[in-house]
């Protein structure tokens, strides 16, 4: 078997054992997110009281949200508000601290904040706020279903650096 080959079903593997596609979006504009039964991690950075938001296609059932931060003393000290509006008005999304370890990134994180959206036919809208400590590299989960399009599984090559730089800062 050719060794590209063979790399490219290691990732397809690695890929299906890992539950969210990874997406390091940019500051300042709102995230759109389609198909959002398809789980996903956005990698961002906190900047206290600027809000990260992003709007969710409409959805016929019900799917996670979660924010996430790095179980470290900075993590540990930021504090978060996140809400879901579906065009009722913002509902907010339950406080937690549940710690984890995730074996494919190598990475420990806290669940800060959980929840869920939908089902909806509006255009749901998840926002996001750091209220407490200093910015610190946070993840917002949504969508639960497993699926990686060939693109994600290529992207999975660059993932390391991408973390790397996501802890540092970018």
């Amino acid at each position: 078997m050719p060794r590209r080959l063979l790399a490219l079903l290691t990732l397809a593997l690695l890929a299906s054992s890992w539950a969210h596609a990874p997406f390091f979006p940019e500051a300042g504009e709102p995230v759109p997110v389609a198909a959002p039964a398809v789980s996903k991690a956005f990698y961002v950075q906190s900047i206290p009281r600027e809000p990260w938001t992003f709007h969710v296609d409409p959805i016929d059932r019900a799917v996670p949200v979660q924010v996430l931060v790095l179980d470290d003393d900075a993590g540990r000290a930021a504090r978060f508000t996140a809400t879901v509006d579906c065009g009722a008005g913002p509902e907010p999304v339950r406080t937690v601290d549940v710690a984890f370890f995730e074996p494919f990134s190598r990475l420990h994180h806290r669940v800060v904040a959980a929840g869920a959206l939908g089902p909806s036919e509006a255009v749901c809208v998840v926002t996001v706020v750091q209220t407490g400590g200093g910015g610190v590299p946070t993840t917002v989960v949504i969508g639960d279903e497993e699926r990686f399009s060939f693109a994600d599984i290529l992207g999975l090559l660059d993932l390391p650096r991408k973390l790397e730089r996501w802890q540092a800062g970018f």
